[in-house]
């Protein structure tokens, strides 16, 4: 991680983000923390974000942070799409404009690229603003296939890596997919960096107790990231007589896995929590013996991380930057993904051998010491600078 230079005043940012409060999310979390740690070092910080539902203030302050909201209507797709772009769009840029004057913006970041993207990036050159823009596996890890149906964000992408000043990727894997994808060598605009965790958010957690040992998996229900794996391997592993697997998290496929587990006749031992908030996620995490990670594709996974911070052994698929974060045979154990096998004899590999659960852990937490959120934040300075350089 780069020294931060304690000499030069942190710009002032306004953050597009895809998405923020109230919904809850990997690039919501990204952006909240990183907005605090900025305005901690004296940053004036503006979140723009999208206002849905439309029933949502259009300003309010959230942890200390100014957020505004708007429509972000994207400029291609249905005719009413369309005539809403066509009413609302000179007003809304006008009204982002303005705001990011009230604030005194130097600096415009995308974080997570939809169709904030299109609004950042013509704030940003109506204002004569360095842009940078942030990737987070946004091309495959979008449930709905957003960029595969879409034929403006592609093209929006595109331009927006060939011509921000920085472009940044939560992994090496995702900055290099994004190079792929726009056709640039991104050269000295292109840096990684990882997303990060707040260990005392963890530290301070208490573990929750279950009547057995348990795995514990975490994330959308969505088939990207592999739970139905997990259940199979997890039948197959023969732990669910003396183990329990604890699911958390919703989505789509939320009831087709709890219909797959009674099938394998494992029902009894997976308990389908939901969505759970920042203290009890924190709770099962520090609770559980084992983190276990199946996902068929990950741009990071910052679940690891959490998982790592709580000084908890991971299992997770070999995929996208998962390996740059879990070090194999060091800080867990990586396997294919797709594969029930694999994944079912390190399932019973760790389980038992409690020694190397608390090596593997212990590693894994002084690793996740170089992820502090403040430490990130550090990087993010060093970028903003380097576009104001330009």
């Amino acid at each position: 991680m780069a020294e931060p230079d304690v000499g030069q005043p942190v710009p002032n940012v306004a953050v597009f983000s895809s998405a923020f409060h109230p919904h809850l999310g990997g690039v919501e979390e990204l952006t909240r923390r990183l907005a605090i740690e900025l305005t901690n070092r004296g940053s004036r910080v503006v979140v723009a974000t999208t206002r849905y539902p439309t029933n949502l203030p259009g300003r309010e302050t959230v942890d200390g942070i100014a957020v505004r909201r708007w429509r972000f209507v994207p400029p291609s797709g249905s005719w009413k799409t369309t005539v809403r772009f066509a009413a609302h769009f000179v007003p809304d840029v006008i009204s982002i404009v303005r705001s990011l004057r009230h604030h005194r913006s130097d600096i415009v970041h995308v974080q997570c690229v939809s169709n904030n993207g299109l609004y950042a990036l013509i704030a940003a050159r109506l204002l004569r603003l360095p842009l940078v823009v942030s990737m987070q596996g946004e091309l495959t890890m979008d449930a709905t296939g957003v960029y595969q149906r879409s034929r403006f964000l592609p093209k929006l992408l595109r331009h927006l890596l060939r011509t921000a000043d920085v472009v940044t990727g939560c992994s090496a894997q995702t900055l290099s997919e994004g190079a792929a994808f726009a056709g640039v060598d991104l050269g000295d605009r292109g840096h990684v960096v990882y997303n990060g965790i707040s260990l005392t958010e963890f530290d301070s957690a208490a573990p929750e107790r279950r009547s057995r040992p348990y795995l514990l998996a975490i994330g959308r229900h969505v088939r990207n990231k592999g739970f139905d794996v997990l259940l199979r391997a997890f039948a197959e592993s023969g732990l669910s007589g003396t183990w329990e697997l604890v699911l958390a998290g919703d989505g789509p496929e939320r009831s087709s896995l709890t219909s797959l587990a009674a099938e394998l006749g494992i029902a009894d031992a997976v308990a389908v929590v939901g969505r759970t908030d920042r203290r009890r996620t924190a709770e099962l995490f520090r609770g559980c013996d084992i983190f276990v990670l199946p996902s068929r594709h990950e741009p990071m996974g910052i679940v690891n991380l959490e998982a790592m911070a709580s000084g908890r052994p991971v299992i997770a698929s070999r995929v996208g930057g998962v390996p740059e974060i879990v070090l194999h045979g060091v800080t867990g154990m990586l396997v294919a993904a797709d594969d029930v096998d694999a994944l079912a004899g390190a399932l019973r590999h760790l389980a038992n051998d409690p020694a190397l659960r608390v090596a593997l852990g212990a590693a894994g937490r002084t690793r996740a010491e170089a992820f502090e959120w403040s430490a990130i934040a550090d990087v993010y300075v060093e970028q903003y600078r380097s576009a104001l350089r330009r």
